[in-house]
């Protein structure tokens, strides 16, 4: 018998216990809040934790799906590259009521999903070529000069910026790496580091994504976090667009990221404020000036996050605030960007 959910009357508030079998029964228990505060003891959760905490108190039994999304937000991290899509899969579980699409959205969770079973290597693979597929499918639109328009592509095209001859030379490269049948890390690592070196002699000194240089002491070594495929990509292509500046690649690096939050944290608000859909807009609208989500993407937003949970029942606005509250306050990889 493999891990299992521990029955939910057993289960504090804010928390999960998982039950398993290696010989003798085993339990654990997971803190879903470490992501948002980085304390296991309850009495240092803030007062939006508790208010969100007093929520679930009043909803009876979690089903078995409803516990699975809570624990997979768990794993929310804003650095992880299936961020920010990581938002949109959770807002559709929650409106379905269904736990449909067990990725791995981040290092956080310290395991909870992975010790049920649903982050094995073969899973963590297809994820990975994915993502792969969605870089390379983004660089080619970068080369072709086209229009991007999934969140990967207006990544790739901000952190590049414009074309010019010794770029496309670079996308070239970076296109055979990530769209070859058997995806070399040891190639990817080198291309990007000769990139960077180009740039920053101290390179892997800096914050997120270019410490993730430092995940592989040797080409032989077994990558620590899975993000540092996508870190290696993201950090040659920083290196490549930007003015060479270390404060222009870790802003730019952070822009991509709290626009985004920003965006996403109002759109899941309005949702459960209720709040206007002219309304929500405006607020988006009169931002500031956004590179990575122009207005005609996240007025998609607006309508795909609320289309996505659908009308109100109290156990929908439970997670949704979870969601709210992972998202605007995540602490992965705290003061890490600096």
């Amino acid at each position: 018998m493999g891990a299992k959910l521990v029955a939910y009357e057993h289960v504090p508030l804010g928390f999960e216990m998982v039950i398993g079998n290696t010989g003798v029964e085993m339990g654990k228990i997971w803190n879903l809040w470490w992501n948002v505060e980085l304390t296991d003891d309850p009495e240092a959760w803030d007062s939006e934790i508790k208010s969100i905490n007093e929520m679930q108190s009043k909803l009876g039994e979690l089903s078995m799906d409803q516990r699975l999304i809570r624990a997979q937000m768990a794993e929310f991290c804003k650095l992880h590259p299936l961020f920010p899509q990581s938002i949109d899969i959770l807002c559709k579980e929650i409106g379905d009521d269904t736990f449909s699409n067990p990725v791995k959205m981040g290092c956080e969770g310290r395991g909870l999903l992975d010790s049920l079973g649903y982050h094995n290597r073969e899973s963590l693979n297809e994820q990975r070529e994915e993502t792969f597929l969605q870089y390379a499918e983004s660089l080619k639109k970068w080369l072709k000069k086209s229009l991007p328009d999934t969140p990967t592509e207006f990544k790739v095209f901000g952190f590049l910026g414009q074309s010019t001859p010794s770029k496309m030379t670079l996308v070239e490269k970076l296109i055979q790496v990530v769209d070859s049948d058997e995806i070399s890390l040891a190639s990817l690592r080198r291309l990007a580091e000769n990139v960077c070196l180009r740039v920053r002699s101290d390179f892997k000194t800096l914050g997120r994504p270019f410490n993730c240089f430092r995940c592989l002491p040797d080409e032989t070594s077994i990558p620590r976090c899975q993000c540092c495929y996508s870190m290696f990509l993201d950090a040659c292509l920083l290196c490549a667009g930007t003015s060479c500046e270390k404060k222009s690649m870790l802003d730019e690096f952070r822009r991509f990221i709290e626009e985004n939050i920003l965006v996403y944290s109002i759109v899941v608000n309005s949702w459960l404020k209720e709040a206007p859909r002219t309304r929500v807009e405006s607020l988006i609208t009169a931002c500031h000036t956004r590179r990575y989500i122009p207005d005609d993407k996240a007025l998609e937003i607006v309508k795909r996050v609320h289309s996505s949970l659908g009308e109100k029942r109290k156990i929908k606005e439970w997670l949704a605030a979870c969601l709210l509250k992972t998202i605007k306050d995540n602490q992965r990889w705290h003061k890490r960007l600096n």
